[in-house]
């Protein structure tokens, strides 16, 4: 009897140790995914960032439009690359628990905005695990940029 239980309490160790590693590693490829975006964006590399997006073909224009405001503004936003820096992955429940995703978000204030009369810059990128997290699974990941260079 205690052999079985020395059994399944090291089986039970082992899962809990996979699953930690598989998050790392799902954390890991959004990262890298981000990471590539921001700096395709920075080179002007449009089809770098259009293959990073799942299923682009019929938003093209949408997110080419984004890609040229990010690469036009691009000091302004990411200046020293500090988004780069600075990503957090979290989790998030799309209509139904079984729709789990993952995003990472920036909230860019604007300088200069001492009465916070313009909206903050949202960016963000939204993956879902069955597209992969290589993906981008949202085409429109800007919020407020309308109006926020001005």
């Amino acid at each position: 009897m205690k052999v079985i239980n020395y059994i399944l309490g090291i089986l039970f160790l082992l899962n809990i140790n996979c699953c930690v590693n598989q998050k790392k590693k799902d954390e890991e490829q959004i990262k890298d995914t981000v990471t590539k975006y921001w700096k395709a964006v920075k080179e002007n590399k449009v089809e770098e960032c259009l293959n990073l997006f799942e299923d682009v073909e019929n938003y093209k224009g949408g997110v080419q439009s984004d890609i040229y405001f990010l690469h036009k503004n691009y000091d302004k936003i990411n200046p020293n690359d500090i988004l780069l820096k600075n990503i957090r992955v979290k989790d998030t429940v799309v209509m139904f628990s079984q729709n789990k995703q993952k995003y990472v978000q920036y909230i860019i204030k604007k300088e200069n905005d001492s009465n916070c009369l313009k909206k903050p810059l949202i960016i963000t990128f939204m993956f879902y695990k069955p597209v992969g997290y290589n993906k981008i699974f949202n085409r429109t990941i800007l919020q407020n940029h309308i109006g926020w260079v001005q």
